[in-house]
């Protein structure tokens, strides 16, 4: 024998080993030579080389997933459910509802396959499809016995059938070496049935998930030859399937709950994606729904204010802009709305009522819906009317609002407003009339799951800024406020409802997010009471950058400390503020929260770290210097506001 053919004996030999212990093929050689290997338990197949995933083939997601996808429903996943027997016309459904057929189905057949299956029955399309594409069968005696239990063996031929495999495939003893397969294909996970025994829900919905995740004859994933996506692991991603499959949207009115084809006391409520329930559902809310999940998905994100534009022109309008911001209209109806026929004109003040993707899905007029805008007073002036061919000296003030839009408006008398006065802007016939708003004291600690604050409930849908007195902002999610003292200092303005909700919230200084922290190097600071002169000069290192700041009218008795500090900067590149932090020296650290024995602390998503080297400090990353056993670590923390550890600093041991 040749060299060479002793080569292809050996790898004849290795791919015959590792097709009896592993998959049942050896695509390697397959692909080389054509032959076709197998033993009484293997694939003999040709096949491609599969797509390679790790999913973890959770039992509860697959659950999930098979509701979404309408195969199963609540009830026979629900914990009474899941131990009941699939019969075999419902397996039949299933196996239909997972193919190309799942669309194609009708309501009856023209002549029944057979004796025990009625041709107008429910099950009868589902059967007669399964059958004729040789995923199931019936026995010789011409009935399919539709109400009879399925098995472990009769589900795992069907299973193969539909990734693509035949008979043929196969050699030797067919239900063992399906079976084996079964098993080397890992479609048995979280399955311990014997091959005669019938299938329960449970065992169901694992091997109908472990198929979708599985490679076919071909080598593409099952799920994907459906048009599923998959996540990084490989599993089926779960939200496009609910998200893709909802109903909707429906404007919330007095009756909604007749535009919900299911009782909504009964159903799951999620509002701006928080569990919630139906009474906090609100006139001009945003609904989608499931039936298959029994769930309805609320969405409240609306925007008032002026009417600026649409685009891209008032007789094929796509968008509009209202407070400076462009929206997405959902639908023609809409568009026409706003069009040059419509019932709208530019200048006017109007509700934008946005669905799941932030589109336009409803509009109203701002007064009808009884809308507001809620904020703080930035700046004020007077100057000559915007309207046309007017040369009348107004009034004006500018807002932010909640969302974080600017708005300008007219105003009788500018000596009730200041910088950060809190306003609120409502509408009679259709103009604007801005209203000083006066706040009670409000202070206390936000509830550990950010759902209440000083005896008010927080709203699912709350809008909450953050400003400082540099004129920075953004907006911040209920949930960063979860466990933080607020003070009645620390609070511009908040909006009650008639429900006691706190629907709109302005803060400064509460979760430190608006701030910089790195190290300051040096300060300058100058003081003289008497001349009115009050200046420093700053330098900083903030991350790998370095600067130099001064402030104008102010000084922070920084003079002489070096080390990690908060700092406050103007749009200008002018220092506003600079603080010291808390500190600890750390015991403990992993890649989220740090602690010295007694206390946690929760790193930020942008924590700054350094090695310090003499006086000097050089920007690093955290996994360098986690080993307590290498490194002496101080974490420094705004005790003050947010309580996260914004700076972490290393010495070498």
């Amino acid at each position: 024998m040749s060299n060479i053919s002793k080569r292809k004996f050996r790898l004849a030999a290795l791919c015959l080993s590792l097709t009896m212990t592993v998959t049942g093929v050896c695509p390697a050689l397959a692909a080389d030579t054509g032959i076709r290997t197998g033993s009484t338990d293997a694939v003999s197949a040709t096949v491609t080389a599969a797509e390679k995933t790790n999913p973890t083939c959770d039992p509860v997601l697959a659950r999930r997933v098979l509701v979404a996808l309408g195969v199963m429903t609540n009830s026979q996943t629900s914990e009474s459910g899941l131990g009941k027997k699939v019969t075999r016309q419902q397996f039949a459904k299933m196996l239909v509802q997972l193919s190309p057929y799942k669309n194609k189905v009708g309501t009856t057949v023209k002549t029944s396959m057979y004796a025990d299956v009625k041709r107008t029955g429910a099950y009868a399309p589902y059967i007669k499809i399964a059958v004729k594409n040789g995923w199931m069968k019936g026995n010789l005696q011409g009935k399919f016995r539709p109400k009879q239990a399925v098995t472990l063996q009769e589900s795992v031929t069907a299973v193969l059938a539909m990734l693509g495999y035949s008979d043929s495939d196969f050699q030797g003893n067919l239900s063992s070496a399906k079976l084996s397969f079964y098993k080397a294909q890992k479609l048995n996970k979280n399955i311990k049935k014997k091959a005669k025994q019938a299938m329960t829900y449970g065992d169901m919905s694992c091997l109908l998930y472990n198929m979708l995740v599985t490679a076919n004859k071909s080598g593409s994933i099952y799920a994907k030859t459906l048009g599923y996506e998959l996540d990084a692991n490989g599993d089926i991603a779960y939200l496009p399937l609910v998200y893709d499959g909802l109903d909707g949207p429906v404007i919330a009115g007095a009756d909604w709950r007749e535009s919900i084809p299911f009782d909504a006391s009964e159903a799951t409520i999620y509002i701006d994606g928080s569990k919630s329930k139906a009474s906090n559902i609100h006139e001009y809310d945003v609904l989608y729904y499931s039936k298959k999940l029994n769930s309805v998905f609320v969405y409240q994100d609306r925007v008032t204010g002026r009417l600026n534009g649409v685009s891209p022109d008032r007789y094929t309008p796509s968008a509009v802009t209202v407070a400076g911001t462009s929206y997405t209209l959902a639908d023609q109806t809409l568009a026409y709305e706003v069009s040059a026929m419509g019932t709208y004109e530019i200048g006017d003040y109007v509700t934008l009522l946005l669905g799941r993707d932030g589109n336009v899905v409803g509009m109203g007029n701002a007064q009808k819906l009884n809308s507001f805008i809620g904020g703080i007073v930035l700046s004020k002036t007077e100057k000559v009317n915007d309207e046309k061919n007017s040369t009348d000296v107004k009034k004006y003030i500018t807002m932010l609002d909640t969302l974080g839009e600017t708005h300008e408006y007219e105003v009788e008398d500018l000596t009730k407003f200041s910088e950060r006065t809190p306003v609120e802007v409502a509408f009679d016939n259709g103009k604007p009339v801005v209203n000083k708003v006066a706040l009670n004291r409000l202070n206390g600690i936000v509830s550990s799951d950010a759902g209440s604050f000083a005896g008010y409930r927080l709203s699912e849908s709350i809008r909450i800024l953050e400003y400082d007195n540099g004129g920075s902002y953004n907006r911040v999610k209920r949930n960063r406020l979860a466990g933080l003292t607020i003070n009645a200092s620390n609070i511009l303005y908040y909006h009650v409802n008639a429900d006691k909700e706190i629907t709109d919230l302005i803060v400064r200084g509460v979760t430190g997010d608006n701030y910089k922290y790195g190290i300051l190097i040096s300060a300058s600071e100058v003081a003289n009471a008497q001349a009115m002169i009050f200046q420093g000069t700053y330098s900083y290192q903030i991350g790998s950058q370095s600067g130099v700041a001064t402030s104008n009218g102010q000084i922070f008795a920084m003079q002489g400390y070096s080390g990690p500090a908060q700092f406050a900067f103007a749009a200008d590149g002018s220092v506003t503020g600079i603080k010291t932090l808390g500190s600890i020296e750390v015991t403990s650290i992993t890649q989220t929260e740090v602690s010295n024995g007694k206390n946690a602390y929760t790193l930020a998503d942008d924590v700054g770290v350094y090695l310090k080297k003499g006086s000097g400090y050089y920007e690093t990353e955290l996994s360098k210097v986690m080993s307590l056993g290498n490194y002496e670590l101080t974490a420094y923390f705004d005790g003050t506001t947010g309580g996260r550890v914004r700076v972490i600093v290393a010495k070498a041991k």
